[in-house]
């Protein structure tokens, strides 16, 4: 059964007509986190084997911080003065945004919401991680990324992903059953597919294919998965705060046990991920 969804989900990223290319930089960026040796001039000339993404880095980089203006083309002073993690942060959103444009002539699906719910479910997969001690550029990463199959669906489908959408709306674990139902393959299952070719490492493909399901199926990238799994509900509550929180939570509450969190805690990192949005509010206009 896997095995024919991932035939699916490779049939329809073979499709796509202009596919953005594997996001090298940035995933060896990614692995740096976890060198204690890194040093700077290595992480400089890395961004710098991309040209374009060095002037957009950048460009972004004055824009993503509310620390002091930065005028400079030193990439050196920047990694300084931000640090690595904040300059991480861009590349990634620039990944993201180069991805955004699979679907972007496709007038059924807002790319400019679908950013925007992307962005915040990674703040708050971040915060996450933070409260929890995990990797806070792993948890980014992935929750920048995890609907990135919906732009795979709508650029081959988009007639018949109209359809799913006006039916089920953008988000949730709905649109996910009707896709599955129709194409034979869930955003999920394309976007992990498309990031597993593209060489993301294991955790955040993993995390992508069960954002939708209970995160034990993840294993051994469960605690990944749920955190995934809880800012993709987090992140819904804070840009459309209509349904109640604590139903949320009743849906996640796998997430929750995995994560040995109480309900009253989350109240505390939805302010953290509000307060942590206001870093990063350049990455906003990088779709529209």
């Amino acid at each position: 059964m896997a095995k024919n969804r991932f035939n699916n989900a490779d049939h329809y990223i073979d499709l796509v007509k202009h596919l953005a290319p594997a996001p090298t930089v940035a995933i060896e960026l990614l692995g740096l986190f976890d060198d204690p040796d890194r040093d700077i001039d290595r992480i400089v000339e890395l961004i710098g084997l991309d040209p374009s993404l060095t002037l957009e880095v950048l460009k972004r980089c004055n824009k993503a911080s509310s620390g002091p203006n930065i005028d400079t083309r030193d990439m050196f002073e920047i990694v300084t003065r931000l640090g690595f993690y904040e300059v991480y942060c861009v590349v990634a959103a620039v990944v993201g945004a180069r991805a955004m444009s699979i679907g972007k002539s496709q007038t059924c699906l807002d790319t400019v919401n679908l950013w925007r719910h992307s962005v915040v479910t990674a703040v708050a997969a971040a915060a996450l991680a933070k409260h929890l001690k995990e990797t806070e550029a792993v948890a980014f990463t992935a929750g920048l990324l995890h609907d990135i199959g919906k732009l795979v669906l709508v650029s081959v489908e988009h007639s018949r992903y109209a359809d799913i959408i006006s039916q089920t709306g953008t988000f949730g674990s709905t649109p996910a059953e009707a896709e599955y139902s129709t194409f034979g393959v869930s955003h999920a299952h394309v976007g992990a597919r498309l990031l597993s070719r593209w060489g993301l490492p294991d955790d955040i493909t993993a995390a992508t294919l069960h954002h939708h399901d209970t995160p034990e199926l993840a294993e051994p990238y469960g605690r990944l998965a749920a955190m995934v799994n809880l800012a993709n509900c987090l992140a819904q509550q804070i840009v459309d705060p209509k349904a109640e929180l604590t139903d949320l939570l009743k849906k996640n509450s796998s997430a929750m046990t995995i994560l040995h969190l109480k309900p009253d805690q989350v109240p505390i990192l939805i302010a953290q991920t509000q307060n942590d949005m206001k870093r990063v509010q350049g990455l906003l206009d990088m779709v529209n």
